[in-house]
């Protein structure tokens, strides 16, 4: 029999597969504090999401880095459209509500401004970004003026 502590090291090579969707986390008695929170998160981030798709709004998840975000658009991802971002926070255990502009190139956002959420549920954070994209729509895209194509030459002048 080996001692506690060949033991405890050779425990940390043990691969445990654990699947993870949408709407489930899986919580034994060897999870931490902060594996719950970040499931929590999770939770919270697939409703959000859930919730604006029925307003209309187009949504992606980035669970697979982190911080665990989820990216909101009013239009199907168009280049420089106002974009909403919801991160969550593990250092302050709380949501972080952004907004910024979408680079289709680099499918990323540029974040221009970023606050604390009030809400601590899944609904209250859906209604503060609802009501921050709702205000989006009134301000103008970050659209980059497209150069007119140089003409080819057709044929001799005459």
């Amino acid at each position: 029999m080996k001692n506690f502590k060949e033991w405890k090291d050779a425990e940390d090579s043990f691969i445990e597969s654990v699947e993870v969707s949408r709407y489930s986390i899986e919580v034994n008695y060897r999870t931490t504090s902060e594996e719950a929170l970040e499931g929590f998160a999770k939770l919270c981030l697939g409703y959000i999401s859930a919730a604006l798709k029925k307003h209309g709004y187009h949504t992606k998840h980035v669970f697979t880095e982190k911080p665990l975000r989820l990216m909101v658009s009013s239009r199907n991802w168009d280049d420089g459209e106002w974009t909403g971002l919801v991160t969550w926070n593990p250092e302050h255990l709380c949501f972080i509500i952004s907004k910024g502009f979408y680079n289709k190139t680099r499918s990323t956002v540029s974040v221009k401004k970023s606050m604390k959420c009030v809400g601590k549920s899944a609904s209250e954070i859906t209604k503060e970004l609802h009501n921050m994209m709702h205000a989006l729509k009134e301000e103008p895209d970050r659209h980059a003026e497209k150069l007119k194509p140089v003409g080819l030459k057709r044929g001799p002048k005459k």
